[in-house]
């Protein structure tokens, strides 16, 4: 790869990064954590594919009042703006809709195996959405969403940590 165009992919991320104005707060006292990821800007859209298909590691907080756990590490990747989140640490086959994450890019926190799915491979990723379905607020938000939804070139993330969730 030549010198100018890992500069251009590498400025075309930080676009996507910075200008998207991904910023999250957390509140562990009120047992929440607040998803505030705007939707990333126009220039997002022109990014280079490979610019997109990477995550940003950050060294962020976010209480998880489903599994009662704080994570203190969290990647921003881009996915797919409506995306449904899965609410079942086991997979099982029936596994219910949870919820649906309307920004991109997002945060995540980790990665688990589950039951294949249409992107190739059995990775999912672990966040909490910016919608809970009807009926499902016993997740507080948090689900998975299956690699084919999140933009990354290869799964699970190098680097990302493995839930572990029962």
């Amino acid at each position: 790869m030549s010198v100018r165009r890992a500069v251009a992919m590498l400025a075309a991320l930080l676009a996507v990064l910075f200008g998207a104005g991904a910023v999250q707060a957390s509140s562990p006292q009120a047992g929440t954590t607040t998803r505030a990821v705007s939707s990333a800007p126009p220039t997002a859209e022109a990014a280079p594919l490979a610019a997109q298909a990477s995550c940003t590691a950050r060294n962020v907080s976010h209480y998880d009042a489903y599994t009662g756990r704080t994570w203190t590490r969290d990647w921003v990747c881009g996915n797919r703006a409506g995306a449904p989140l899965r609410g079942c640490g086991s997979f099982i086959p029936a596994c219910p809709v949870i919820g649906w994450i309307d920004t991109s890019p997002s945060w995540f926190v980790c990665w688990a195996s589950g039951p294949p799915h249409s992107g190739g491979n059995n990775i999912w990723y672990y966040t909490m959405g910016d919608r809970i379905a009807p009926g499902r607020e016993g997740n507080h938000g948090w689900g998975f969403i299956p690699a084919v939804d999140v933009w990354t070139s290869v799964d699970p993330w190098p680097g990302m940590t493995e839930c572990n969730i029962p």
